[in-house]
């Protein structure tokens, strides 16, 4: 089990404060660039509300901490749209489970994850809960894209604003994974640490480490479309045009100025002598049409893709 990371608990301390005073609103709305750590920090504060002690931080001893722990409290109730649109219905069911008085311990907490995946009629359901809230019970909101929702949500929540960690920071918070130095290489493609650490736990670190090699090696003749694309799916296409799309942004950023990343160094120099900055952002935009259209549509994600590269 991972620490929660260094530049998260100013964050947590402030609503363990509101906590032990009892000044904390009921709706709670935590917020940041995507990868920072909302949904870790959300959990904790969730820990800490569902915790039966009268102290700021959760003891951790309790009956409802050890349910907790094992993920098991009657009283926890979950709706996370990282993965797909949150909808009215889920909504629904959940309030009328809260409605409910606490089966253990005093409090009752839910917990919506990527809160911008709620439809319209979900985020009018929950807005209704929040105008009219159980007693005892907390909502802890977390989204990436917290102006994406409903100004009226908005407004009945306190707001904790997650900071955005340094590179130190990340490199620091690396360290306790035993693929740190594969996750640092990386930084090519994104320095937001819990996206890092999701790309790990799905297994796709090496696809991404590699791209920048294989993909100059194609430019340069020594490698077929068909090897750079190998283990290419359905499931995994958005990763692959994830991937170029971010060698492509860095090279044109680098362009202008800005830092490259030593991963990027043989492929800037590859892209820079074959195409023009316009050729380049031409294939960034078409990179991400692609990504679009292949979510909306059948196409073969292979033809598509080889296609696209026979371009560069």
């Amino acid at each position: 089990m991972t620490k929660i990371a260094h530049w998260l608990i100013p964050c947590l301390r402030q609503v363990q404060v509101l906590k032990q005073t009892n000044s904390l609103s009921h709706a709670l709305l935590v917020t940041g660039a995507d990868g920072v750590g909302q949904e870790q920090l959300a959990r904790e504060i969730v820990k800490d509300l569902m915790c039966e002690g009268g102290q700021a931080a959760a003891c951790g001893q309790c009956h409802s901490c050890e349910l907790m722990r094992a993920d098991t409290h009657p009283d926890f109730r979950v709706l996370d749209g990282e993965a797909s649109t949150i909808k009215v219905d889920q909504v629904r069911l959940l309030v009328r489970q809260i409605n409910q008085k606490p089966q253990i311990g005093q409090n009752k907490v839910v917990l919506i994850t990527h809160a911008q995946a709620m439809n319209i009629n979900a985020a009018n359901a929950v807005l209704k809960a929040l105008e009219e809230p159980a007693p005892r019970t907390y909502f802890v909101l977390t989204s990436s894209q917290s102006t994406s929702l409903l100004p009226t949500i908005r407004s009945r929540c306190l707001l904790v604003s997650v900071p955005t960690p340094t590179v130190d920071d990340v490199k620091q918070w690396l360290l306790q994974f035993p693929d740190h130095q594969e996750l640092s290489s990386l930084f090519w493609l994104t320095i937001q640490p819990f996206r890092l650490l999701s790309i790990q736990q799905q297994g796709k670190a090496k696809l991404y480490a590699g791209l920048p090699e294989q993909l100059n090696a194609m430019l340069q003749g020594t490698t077929a479309v068909s090897d750079v694309l190998k283990g290419l799916d359905s499931n995994n296409i958005g990763d692959y045009c994830n991937g170029l799309a971010a060698i492509l942004h860095q090279c044109i950023c680098h362009s202008t100025g800005a830092p490259l990343d030593g991963a990027l160094h043989a492929i800037y120099s590859t892209l820079i002598t074959r195409l023009n900055i316009q050729s380049l952002m031409l294939r960034y935009q078409a990179l991400q049409k692609l990504k679009a259209d292949l979510k909306k549509t059948n196409l073969n994600p292979i033809i598509q893709l080889t296609h696209e590269l026979n371009q560069w």
